[in-house]
């Protein structure tokens, strides 16, 4: 009996041993991994030294563990911190400048380092208009190419000079200059004139020495849009959606007898207004042969408003719109008179929606055509047509 008792303990001290060592094995690993001493038992290596050519014995070499120097540390530490918070920074005050542009419609001063922002666009589009100006040699004067200050509009009140670029928001400020002409919103909903025309009974179109002078004393500026987008626009509003009887419906009716093609003395379309490909050729044609004034609708903005004769303080994007029309808004101080607002009297579907469809009826020499008319326009404001060109 005392004999089976004393086995039974012997078993359960060996099991507590066993159980003992599992535990501290562990332990001593987390131990040794927290206090870097694993790191630094890693760093030895076994080396073999050979004594009198006959014994070799293995000895403990200790390798120091290479680390970076401890400034070199902080300072990738701090680079990293700091970067992470500038970018923290930067997405919070677009946040708060985005919350702002819908609550008020203005950029107020808490939002100073947004405006310092848009400030350093505005630099930043006026320094390569200035530069591809300078390049191409569109700031000298020529026979066929000199300063046009017939399409600006002076507003001497709030100190504004604006040339009005056809589709790209000439609507939505049309709008606004006639209010600030005195115009009331009431009158401008019901009436039946013109815009422009009612804008040019307040603003007289401006000789260059007049315009000249209104721009120093002015915060002028020109919305730009991508000349391709620009003239789809153009064509869905003046050619596609032509009002019945107008000078464009009209001509909409020369296009489709001088271009559309036949099989068989057969009209390829039954279409009533001349397809996007038709008008191409026609546009195309008029560059070579212009019989007249090419319509003020499609004609690059750089003959249109002649901007390397101009300086500009804003440079507004129709693809950057929201914010760039805010900024200008309170540069000017104008958000008592106008506020933010899309007045858009297109007709049919979105022009991005259709763009591409409408450059697929496009051949190579058609597309080549249109980027060499309106080239300066993409050269001048930052603008890329390699997404237009077939493979």
């Amino acid at each position: 009996m005392k004999g089976h008792t004393r086995t039974k303990w012997r078993i359960i001290k060996r099991l507590f041993l066993f159980f003992t060592t599992l535990s501290v094995i562990p332990l001593t690993v987390l131990y040794l991994i927290t206090s870097d001493h694993l790191y630094r038992f890693r760093q030895y290596t076994y080396g073999a030294i050979a004594g009198n050519g006959s014994s070799r014995q293995q000895l403990l070499q200790f390798r120091p563990p290479i680390h970076p120097p401890d400034g070199a540390v902080h300072h990738l530490r701090l680079v990293q911190h700091r970067q992470h918070a500038h970018q923290l920074q930067l997405q919070n005050q677009h946040e708060q400048y985005q919350r702002a542009l819908k609550t008020n419609g203005t950029v107020n001063s808490q939002y100073r380092l947004d405006m310092e922002y848009m400030k350093r666009r505005m630099e930043h589009r006026v320094e390569r208009l200035q530069k591809k100006c300078t390049e191409y040699r569109l700031n000298e004067s020529k026979h066929n190419y000199k300063p046009k200050a017939w399409e600006y509009l002076i507003q001497p009140e709030y100190h504004l000079v604006w040339c009005n670029v056809f589709k790209a928001a000439s609507t939505s400020w049309m709008y606004n200059f006639n209010l600030m002409a005195g115009y009331s919103p009431q009158f401008l909903r019901k009436t039946k004139d013109v815009p422009l025309q009612l804008a040019r009974q307040k603003y007289p179109r401006p000789s260059v020495e007049k315009l000249q002078e209104a721009i120093n004393q002015s915060i002028s500026f020109i919305i730009v849009r991508h000349p391709f987008e620009r003239l789809v626009s153009a064509y869905k509003d003046k050619i596609q959606y032509a009002l019945p009887n107008s000078h464009h419906h009209k001509l909409g009716n020369r296009i489709i007898q001088k271009y559309r093609k036949t099989v068989n003395g057969k009209p390829t379309t039954l279409l009533k207004h001349p397809t996007f490909s038709e008008f191409v050729n026609y546009l195309l044609d008029e560059i070579k042969h212009p019989h007249y004034e090419i319509d003020m609708h499609w004609v690059p903005v750089t003959h249109f408003c002649t901007p390397c004769f101009f300086h500009y303080d804003v440079i507004a994007k129709f693809e950057t719109l929201e914010e760039d029309q805010n900024y200008l808004i309170a540069i000017g101080r104008l958000d008592s008179v106008i506020k933010p607002q899309w007045k858009n009297a297109g007709k049919g579907a979105h022009t991005n929606d259709v763009l591409l469809k409408f450059f697929a009826e496009l051949d190579a020499t058609q597309i080549r055509g249109l980027y060499d008319y309106y080239r300066f326009d993409f050269e001048l404001f930052g603008y890329s047509a390699k997404e237009y060109f077939k493979d």
